[in-house]
């Protein structure tokens, strides 16, 4: 009875050719890759019913953004005291109701310890002065590979809260006379708004954009935005006398349009 459903190939029409039998056997390896486990996860185990070709489309795109997340350089290995950090590229500027989740983001490579700090433990330097050769390190590191880390970003990396890591940063400016490459400094967000008035004080004076990049190392875009701004907003201040008005016209809020204003010389 049982032998009368089963069905056998006689041996002869079976194919046993070598490209055959490879397939049959790799394809078994094959089955192993995380593509092939999400896709019988995705439709035997999550109860998704769309499909297996909007699966594997889903598939592509999560591997794709994981490839993106965590490869920082090919063919490129950590060494003893380097980590992985994710930051934002230099030309992904804010915008209201922007979230971090909407954000790109940038894998980098961070020397987190290294020889010289382990140097600078054997001598009596402040843990002040440590913290602000680390976070020197780290913000050029981050700038040169495309990114900016922001002070949020800086106080994970030093374990301290985001108003300390913004004291470090004004102490640096203040002792060496020049700004680090963070995110509020190159993007003028934050604290970074402070050194809107060197910039357009630097402008005054008939400084071109590439010189004041130089000077106050900010890149080109955000030191011609706030040039562009504030020359708009000096224009429009000799037809309106509203500030509200201004606001409206340019699409700046009121603070900011006083912000320029109070930068216009009075002979202008």
């Amino acid at each position: 009875m049982i032998a009368k459903n089963l069905h056998f190939l006689p041996r002869d029409q079976r194919d046993f050719s070598p490209k055959t039998v490879a397939l049959r056997e790799y394809g078994r390896i094959k089955g192993k890759s995380l593509k092939h486990i999400l896709l019988d996860r995705f439709l035997n185990q999550y109860g998704y019913d769309k499909g297996a070709v909007t699966a594997q489309a889903i598939i592509a795109d999560l591997l794709a953004l994981i490839e993106q997340y965590y490869r920082y350089s090919d063919n490129s290995f950590l060494k003893q005291g380097q980590m992985v950090w994710h930051a934002v590229p230099v030309d992904e500027y804010p915008k209201k109701g922007k979230s971090m989740a909407q954000t790109k983001l940038k894998p980098v490579v961070l020397d987190i310890i290294t020889d010289s700090d382990i140097e600078d433990m054997k001598t009596p330097l402040h843990h002040r002065e440590l913290r602000l050769k680390k976070i020197e390190r780290w913000t050029t590191q981050t700038y040169d590979q495309g990114a900016l880390l922001s002070q949020l970003d800086l106080a994970v990396l030093l374990n301290t809260s985001s108003m300390t890591a913004g004291e470090y940063v004004r102490e640096y400016h203040n002792l060496y006379h020049r700004p680090l490459p963070t995110r509020g400094n190159i993007q003028l967000i934050g604290g970074g708004q402070t050194h809107k008035k060197q910039i357009i004080a630097l402008h005054l004076k008939g400084y071109l954009v590439p010189t004041i990049c130089q000077k106050i190392n900010h890149s080109k875009e955000a030191v011609e935005r706030y040039i562009r701004d504030f020359e708009s907003v000096k224009l429009l201040s000799t037809k309106f006398d509203d500030i509200d008005v201004i606001s409206r016209i340019i699409r700046l809020t009121p603070a900011v349009v006083k912000q320029y204003l109070d930068l216009v010389p009075l002979d202008s």
